[in-house]
């Protein structure tokens, strides 16, 4: 009977296969009438079973379990010591003495070596019967050497894959070892003039510079996401003393980390003095979750505002959905709204929905005066862009009306 590996045995090359190859085995056992496929992966003298698709526990196998291969007829196989094909193992001489053959019961044989594009030899592509199976013949080998072609080329992507997240995953800890830095973009009030909040914002100083979105999704699909998010939180925070008294502090989270509990213990002592802005980069799976991680936050003071409304999943149903205190406009919609109908259209009609819903529109990304003009014709209350004010230290940060004094449009 085969045994469970206890070394790991996993290499680099011997990932785990994905649903394709789960089709593949299916394709394979349905195709020979066999009771069982299976694809392993040979590697310290064992032959590790990496799928299995079929009746595997007739014969005690599973996913996961090792077999020593002087104990298996695929190390024999691969040895030249026995044909791809054994049509009645009860009969064959040539398996009569592996253990296996009489303790899971093999009556027919057939399997293939999986070749990777080097010529390195992965493992094995096997089917098992419990009967025997006189038609096996020539072409059903060719088939399976079709399919181990196949298989190969989907442990090779999913290698690839694998080894992109190895680097992204060891990227990220690097940058989270270096510390994230923070710069701050003033949000300046369109009606009464004056900074009225400053947004932190993350740069990473990590070589090749990288735009920081592009950090934050690359940790999000190697599960350090809210690891980053929240060092990003850390580093902002830490920096809130500088912030005047009266203005307060714009943070960007996720959903998914907002639902953490590490991310309420962080923002709750001064929540008072913030302005979470959930990014909406991501589809929200429940919002009942992130309404109940918000609640306890507003109920200390916190305002909540949705980011980059127009763009990604920020669509008017996930406004409703979280009732925000303030809805930013992305700065797609800015850009260029003095001379575009349709933007200009359709910002008047988010500032009357949200003042509908008792929110309150910001618009980012303003770069020119004649933007700055038609927002603010357009009552839209807050503003933030390099014509107003770039990202900056706090030491660099302005308190003033950059166009005080203008004549309002």
């Amino acid at each position: 009977m085969p045994h469970t590996s206890q070394n790991g045995l996993l290499s680099e090359t011997a990932v785990p296969p994905g649903e394709a190859i789960e089709r593949i085995l299916a394709l394979a056992r349905g195709q020979l009438g066999m009771d069982v496929a299976f694809v392993s992966a040979i590697e310290n003298g064992l032959e590790l079973l990496k799928a299995v698709e079929g009746d595997a526990a007739s014969f005690g196998l599973e996913g996961g379990v090792a077999i020593p291969l002087e104990e298996s007829y695929c190390n024999r196989m691969i040895k030249g010591r026995l044909p791809n094909a054994v049509a009645d193992a009860q009969h064959d001489e040539q398996v009569q003495d592996l253990a296996v053959t009489m303790s899971a019961g093999i009556g027919a044989y057939i399997g293939v070596p999986v070749h990777l594009w080097d010529g390195r030899l992965y493992g094995t592509l096997c089917c098992l019967s419990h009967a025997a199976e006189p038609s096996l013949d020539d072409r059903d080998v060719r088939f399976m050497h079709v399919l181990a072609s196949v298989i190969a080329d989907q442990i090779e992507q999913e290698a690839r894959r694998a080894e992109r997240k190895r680097v992204i995953a060891s990227r990220v800890e690097d940058a989270l070892d270096q510390g994230v830095n923070m710069v701050f973009q003033p949000v300046y009030d369109l009606e009464r003039g004056g900074v009225f909040a400053y947004e932190a914002l993350a740069r990473f100083p990590v070589e090749p510079y990288r735009p920081p979105s592009d950090w934050f999704a690359d940790a999000a699909e190697v599960g350090l996401g809210s690891k980053l998010e929240l060092a990003a939180l850390e580093s902002a925070l830490g920096r809130l003393p500088g912030v005047p008294e009266g203005i307060r502090l714009a943070v960007n989270v996720s959903p998914a980390t907002a639902i953490s509990p590490d991310f309420f213990h962080l923002l709750a002592p001064q929540a008072h003095r913030l302005i979470i802005e959930v990014t909406e980069h991501e589809r929200v799976e429940d919002y009942a979750a992130l309404n109940r991680a918000l609640s306890g936050l507003r109920a200390l003071g916190a305002w909540i505002a949705i980011d980059d409304v127009g763009a990604g999943f920020a669509s008017l149903s996930h406004i409703l959905s979280l009732a925000p205190d303030i809805v930013k406009l992305d700065l797609s919609l800015t850009r260029d709204i003095a001379a575009d109908p349709m933007r200009d259209a359709l910002a008047s009609s988010l500032v009357d929905f949200a003042a509908g819903i008792d929110a309150t529109i910001g618009a980012e990304g303003i770069e020119t005066q004649s933007e700055l003009d038609r927002l603010r014709v357009l009552k839209v209350r807050y503003g933030q862009g390099f014509h107003l004010g770039p990202p900056a230290p706090l030491s660099g940060a302005r308190e003033d009306d950059p166009w005080a004094g203008e004549d309002d449009a």
